[in-house]
């Protein structure tokens, strides 16, 4: 990946998915533009990958901010070879109660967010005939929920499959693949915050320890070497998949 250059969304938390893929993105050789809403966050984990490495304060629901990102992006490193739609949040409410703001909050950033992202940098893309398109689903997009996440949430990562697939083949013959993954439970900050309903958290996490056939919850960096698989050379022959990332608590 030597001298690629990659935009990570969602890249600000301190034990995050983006945070790692960025990191092996950078071992790997290429330049990562680290964006979140939380700027600080992004910068601070930009600066533990020195020159590599950039932070950015972006809001993905507003396309003024991700325009300006992205010109701060080309001006350091260049043109966008990869982004990875990472940015999202998740809600435990019960349907009954999830509220028209709510829904909207979470469709806006899970799936508006992603699309405005990726209509920012598709110019470059197809002026140069590459690009590496790579969504951050969930295994609550392909079950309708369950381990957590509610509805709507379980709604907006099933919408980014349909995003992630129909890019696929608009943009194929552009030499832009378009991928997701879809995580089962992994070890982040988002999993500890909202992942478990409140005061069952070690219950959970035990639970998907003593089902899933790997018989583990996943780490961060089992997404990273997804994310950078899809983002090589060797995968330009894959597009339009879903690559089940959850040891096994689901697959198609």
């Amino acid at each position: 990946m030597a001298g690629r250059v990659a935009l990570i969304t969602g890249a600000g938390s301190e034990r995050g998915i983006g945070r790692e893929i960025a990191r092996t993105y950078v071992r790997a050789g290429a330049l990562a533009a680290l964006a979140d809403i939380d700027g600080e966050g992004a910068h601070r984990n930009a600066a533990e990958l020195g020159e590599s490495a950039i932070g950015l304060g972006m809001d993905v629901t507003d396309p003024a901010s991700v325009a300006g990102a992205i010109v701060e992006v080309r001006q350091r490193f260049g043109p966008i070879d990869i982004l990875v739609c990472n940015a999202g949040i998740t809600r435990s409410t019960p349907l009954w109660d999830v509220s028209l703001a709510e829904f909207d909050q979470v469709m806006g950033i899970n799936v508006r967010g992603a699309f405005i992202c990726m209509q920012a940098v598709l110019p470059d893309m197809r002026a140069r005939g590459w690009g590496r398109l790579i969504w951050l689903s969930s295994i609550a997009g392909k079950q309708g929920g369950g381990i957590f996440g509610s509805a709507h949430y379980a709604c907006s990562k099933a919408a980014l499959i349909g995003l992630c697939q129909g890019a696929a083949r608009e943009l194929g013959p552009y030499g832009i693949t378009s991928n997701a993954i879809a995580p089962g439970m992994i070890d982040t900050e988002i999993f500890k915050a909202a992942g478990a309903p409140a005061g069952r958290k070690a219950e959970v996490a035990e639970r998907v320890r003593t089902t899933v056939p790997a018989r583990r919850v996943g780490v961060t960096a089992d997404i990273g070497a997804a994310a950078l698989f899809l983002a090589s050379e060797e995968a330009g022959y894959v597009t339009g998949e879903v690559m089940d990332v959850n040891g096994g608590a689901y697959f198609d």
